[in-house]
């Protein structure tokens, strides 16, 4: 009799089926761990009807934890299984403990069984899952930052045609305003097909630009919804926050209490260094390469924006400067802006500038 027709009759109530999920587009690789043994490994279709079907058929009466890596599939895998009473968790691919020859072997089976084995041996810490409702929210915060950034490679690849063609920009002409459009629009070129391709992406910088402009407008409405207009109207009076960095923390962070410290948020964000200390010796290096990419640029463009207008930020910055370069005294500042906004959000504190 095979295994899997031994198991169905088995009755597993009291033992934990574990399962690591390597996930992809268009299947699934699924390993079974069960009583510190790997049962099965195998692939199916990504479907968690019949990663159900699977379980109650084989393993009847246990309950079942599943995990897998954050990634493209987002979190509406792990919906989906606990919708059916199935314990999902996502965790960071980085926080699965891996040896040193897992790094160098690197395989979809290898993959399901090492998170199947953590999951087992409970070395998984789960990522935060927002609601659906702000995870909407925090799409169309970046899509709008996708849609900044193919404008600024748009206007990039027009500044390039003007290059190659040896048109130098008259310097009366400062940022991308219309009078500077209506100057590109009535270049002399002497080959048609050039003025053809000039024009096409002058078009799409400017459905670009009024597109930008719509999610703008969008972004001010959605700040002002009850789930964020007490604590975004807070935020903004901090020195150095505006709209699309101040609606950006609260999609991204979603919930600032599932931070019991600050340490943990600084963490999460990456602004903590790294450190090599052994015995009385402390080497503290660049900033950890680990964090949040996106709240790590905006909050060093806010700690730009916060040495030129609040006292007390200039003050810290010029200070550091006289020990360390420019590049680490900003992410400093940042840090310390960080912090302002840790205990404004938790505190629900007004925050006053040129306090410390």
């Amino acid at each position: 009799m095979n295994s899997s027709k031994l198991t169905s009759k088995m009755d597993f109530s009291g033992h934990n089926i574990y399962v690591g999920m390597d996930v992809h587009k268009k299947n699934w690789n699924i390993t079974i761990y069960v009583d510190d043994v790997f049962y099965k490994t195998f692939h199916q279709a990504p479907n968690a009807g019949q990663l159900e079907l699977y379980l109650k058929e084989n393993f009847s009466g246990a309950s079942y934890r599943c995990a897998y890596e954050a990634g493209f599939c987002g979190f509406w895998i792990q919906r989906e299984l606990s919708r059916r009473g199935i314990s999902c968790i996502v965790v960071n691919p980085a926080d699965i403990p891996s040896k040193d020859k897992d790094k160098k072997r690197k395989t979809d089976k290898l993959d399901s069984k090492r998170i199947a084995y953590n999951l087992g041996a409970r070395q998984l810490e789960p990522i935060y899952i927002p609601s659906k409702i702000i995870e909407a929210d925090r799409r169309l915060v970046r899509f709008r930052k996708a849609i900044q950034r193919d404008l600024n490679r748009s206007r990039a690849r027009i500044q390039s045609e003007l290059h190659l063609l040896g048109i130098d920009i008259p310097p009366r002409y400062s940022g991308w305003s219309k009078v500077f459009i209506n100057w590109l629009k009535a270049l002399d070129l002497d080959e048609t097909n050039l003025r053809y391709t000039l024009d096409q992406e002058i078009l799409r910088a400017e459905q670009l630009r009024q597109q930008l402009l719509e999610l703008n407008r969008a972004l001010r409405t959605l700040i002002k919804e009850d789930r964020y207009a007490e604590i975004g109207a807070l935020l903004q009076k901090i020195t150095g926050l505006g709209l699309i960095t101040t609606i950006t923390l609260l999609t991204e962070l979603a919930d600032i209490h599932r931070f019991e410290t600050f340490d943990q948020l600084n963490s999460f964000v990456g602004f903590c260094p790294t450190e090599h200390s052994t015995g009385d010796d402390e080497h503290k290096g660049k900033i950890t390469p680990r964090g949040h990419s996106l709240l790590r640029s905006y909050l060093t463009e806010a700690a730009w924006m916060a040495i030129r207008n609040d006292p007390a930020m200039a003050a810290a910055y010029s200070s550091y400067t006289k020990r360390m370069t420019g590049k680490r005294a900003i992410t400093r500042i940042a840090r310390k802006l960080l912090n302002r906004i840790y205990t404004t959000w938790k505190q629900k504190r007004l925050y006053k500038t040129g306090m410390n």
